[in-house]
């Protein structure tokens, strides 16, 4: 089963299309109220999808690996398009040379405004993919300490023109990628990770999830990237925060109608891999019908949040007003992920 979903997800790797570079993956963005549909060549899906089939490498055979390997080598030579447009080591959502924010739209690609910065999710998750340096990651530590908050935590944006903006998402992937470094913790990773904690503690995330993640937009989401890296890392500053989420995240399961958002929170709860008794951890995620389910976006963009106005702005919190982006080898990534963990655990308990 494991080889089928890795050649299911080979086989969609871009192959001179014109849409999309060699070796990415599809991704398309779409609003189902305002009937909009377009296919979207940013590097979110594709390093997403890259970044699961690294770290889920020491489950998989050798056999299995070198099929990884082979489409890992083959998404690295895009990473370039989506490099900072005067050559530092920063990525965009978007292509940036020529710069190619909204590609295949007819209204907001020709405005400045909907254009993207450089920001730490999609940064992270290609340092993550490709390999990186200690060097690299200390200069990328020096540019983040220039687009912080005044209390130290790391905003999203590296452009000067962008609100400061705080997305928790974001930030699990950023301190994967700075904890996984080794490198001794600054003030900024310190603010950064009490400000992760906070958010879960208070249960702002449960009461004010867009804005605390307005990217991603969703609890599951958001309690999946925390398992993320509080199942890689242990973080005595984050004890409290563990906690709260495994005692979330039974009722949240219970109660969920989204399928893959179900998957996300049985993943979440075997990524924290302590007492798992609640009947969750035996639901059988495989479900063909429900893969690629259409309720579910792993990424959201609403172009009015950013925007000064306080009316514009909450219309940006409003489905209406968002766009959801889809891309099928990322799904299918994250079932993977899913029915690994889930093995794995279901083989250690007997």
């Amino acid at each position: 089963m494991v080889s089928e979903f890795i050649e299911r997800i080979a086989l969609l790797q871009a192959h001179g299309n014109g849409k999309f570079p060699d070796g990415m993956f599809e991704s398309f963005r779409e609003n189902k109220v305002l009937l909009y549909k377009r296919p979207d060549s940013n590097i979110f899906g594709t390093v997403s999808v890259g970044y699961l089939l690294k770290s889920l490498k020491p489950f998989f055979s050798e056999k299995a690996n070198e099929e990884i390997d082979k489409i890992l080598v083959k998404m690295e030579p895009s990473f370039p398009f989506y490099e900072n447009k005067d050559g530092l080591k920063t990525y965009n959502f978007w292509q940036t040379k020529p710069s190619q924010h909204f590609p295949s739209g007819y209204f907001m690609k020709h405005f400045r405004h909907f254009k993207l910065p450089d920001d730490i999710d999609d940064t992270a998750l290609v340092y993550m993919t490709k390999g990186y340096s200690k060097k690299e990651v200390n200069w990328l530590k020096e540019k983040l300490k220039e687009h912080a908050f005044p209390d130290k935590v790391y905003s999203t944006w590296f452009g000067v023109d962008m609100p400061l903006e705080r997305d928790v998402c974001a930030l699990c992937n950023l301190m994967s990628l700075l904890l996984d470094a080794k490198l001794e913790l600054n003030e900024h990773d310190k603010a950064t990770i009490d400000f992760l904690n906070s958010t879960v503690v208070s249960k702002d995330f449960l009461k004010n999830t867009f804005w605390v993640s307005r990217h991603y937009a969703t609890v599951p989401l958001i309690i999946y990237h925390y398992a993320r890296l509080l199942g890689q890392f242990e973080i005595d500053e984050m004890a409290e925060s563990r906690r709260v989420l495994i005692d979330l995240i039974p009722g949240l399961f219970k109660t969920e109608k989204v399928w893959m958002n179900k998957v996300l929170l049985q993943t979440a709860y075997l990524k924290f891999n302590e007492n798992l008794t609640c009947q969750l951890v035996e639901w059988n995620a495989l479900d063909e019908s429900n893969i690629n389910s259409k309720e579910f976006y792993s990424f959201i963009g609403a172009p009015f949040a950013p925007l000064k106005n306080k009316y514009l702005k909450q219309l940006g919190s409003k489905k209406v007003f968002q766009i959801g982006w889809k891309c099928e080898a990322h799904e299918l990534a994250l079932v993977l992920e899913n029915l690994v963990l889930r093995e794995n655990y279901l083989i250690g308990k007997t």
